[in-house]
């Protein structure tokens, strides 16, 4: 992503005197130095975390100085994940000064210490390139001596992203307008090997979302690639997999309310069927138009992770006469107080879709915490209600608790040769 969702202890707020829970936390100071310019400094940022489950206004911290922000707050003692926003919006989210998503910061909060200050330096937003050069000094207290320093961006030049990794015949569609959400995206479209040799064969294909992170790192939001063209050629090479054809499609600013079929009130989201329409009603004619497809729903799959899983699986669902398989890699079914999975119950399906869903162990669970984590709940919840439903288990439903999984890049390219063979290998080519 992104950025990417998870459910973790929640906040215990002080009001009135203090209780015996409040008792236990513990007070942070956040400090925070921004690349802005001085005229375009906010009057506050804002800290989204897994405590608040990743609400995108999350707490404020105000501006106390030019470029510095601050705030102290009570929390409890543990593991807590989180990141910045300039307007409270994850569109304005922080990056890396190449314009990367960078991981989630982590502080480990321990219940021995009472007070404690942790400074950032937050390298550019999602929305905006950062400010020239500018210097911030740590001053030494007794003589003045600088301490330390951080300069915004590297003297040398603004930072570049990774090399691309791009691996064989890919063809690049860019500014690929969305009628239905008027807006434009680039669309990656990988060929197998031998497409251009034999003119006359046609080919299966899958729909990827997030397309800037399963081909190429060099334009991955996280840095890290799903490696889906290696994948495949692998496969193909190998005689486990039929060729086909891999579209990625980009996501933009308005990611998670694209995916999101569901309107959630801390969230947001609600375009789901818009961006389905726009797949279903104009990537899909234009790809068949385009290339040598095979277009029936037994030859069309689409795939994803986290909120991408999620819209995966509501095409499934609403739209089981275009797409004949799904790959839902770890599904954000926390989604509008599980919405899909009500959806489901209400619309179930004669002829089902070939479906693989998959959850990592480690996603979502906090220390102290229940051993199992809620998205493993939900997703073991999802099964049971499929299978209710007459989905049978490694025939047309594969579902995979993955030990140790995270909700990572990395994580789901490990795993993409399964899902790749689950969704569109051929028997008769298994050695």
């Amino acid at each position: 992503m992104g950025v990417h969702v998870v459910r973790s202890l929640a906040w215990t707020v002080l009001l009135g005197t203090l209780t015996a829970a409040a008792a236990d936390l513990r007070a942070v100071q956040f400090i925070a130095l921004v690349p802005d310019r001085a005229a375009d400094q906010t009057p506050r940022v804002y800290l989204a975390c897994s405590a608040d489950d990743w609400d995108e206004l999350g707490r404020p911290l105000e501006r106390v100085a030019p470029g510095l922000y601050s705030a102290t707050i009570d929390v409890p003692p543990g593991r807590l994940e989180y990141k910045f926003t300039r307007e409270g919006r994850w569109a304005t989210v922080e990056k890396s000064a190449a314009g990367q998503e960078i991981a989630n910061r982590v502080l480990v909060v321990e219940p021995d210490v009472a007070e404690r200050v942790v400074v950032h330096f937050i390298a550019a937003w999602a929305d905006r390139p950062p400010a020239e050069d500018r210097r911030v000094e740590l001053v030494g207290p007794l003589d003045g001596t600088p301490a330390n320093s951080l300069t915004t961006r590297p003297t040398s030049g603004p930072a570049t992203r990774p090399a691309s990794t791009l691996h064989g015949n890919v063809r690049v569609h860019h500014d690929f307008v969305s009628p239905q959400l008027g807006n434009s995206r680039t669309l990656l479209v990988w060929l197998p090997p031998g497409y251009d040799q034999t003119p006359d064969a046609r080919y299966p294909v899958l729909y990827l979302h997030d397309g800037q992170n399963v081909f190429d790192a060099g334009t991955s939001s996280s840095g890290v690639e799903w490696q889906a063209d290696e994948t495949a050629t692998r496969l193909i090479a190998a005689h486990r997999l039929r060729p086909l054809i891999l579209v990625g499609v980009y996501s933009n600013a308005d990611r998670i309310n694209e995916l999101a079929p569901f309107r959630d009130p801390r969230h947001g989201g609600g375009k789901g069927d818009a961006y389905l329409d726009f797949l279903v009603d104009t990537v899909k004619p234009f790809i068949d138009r385009t290339y040598r497809t095979r277009t029936e729903p037994g030859d069309t799959a689409i795939a994803g992770s986290s909120l991408g899983g999620l819209i995966s699986l509501y095409a499934a669902f609403r739209r089981p006469d275009v797409f004949g398989a799904a790959g839902v890699l770890s599904p954000s079914l926390f989604w509008a107080d599980r919405a899909m999975l009500r959806y489901i119950r209400e619309h179930p399906l004669t002829a089902r879709p070939k479906l693989w869903i998959d959850i990592g162990t480690e996603e979502g669970r906090a220390p102290r915490a229940r051993d199992i984590s809620e998205h493993v709940l939900n997703c073991r919840d999802l099964v049971a209600l499929l299978e209710q439903q007459g989905y049978r288990r490694d025939v047309d439903l594969h579902y995979e608790e993955v030990s140790g999984g995270q909700h990572h890049e990395r994580d789901w390219a490990a795993r993409f040769d399964r899902v790749l063979l689950f969704l569109a290998g051929d028997e008769k080519q298994q050695p």
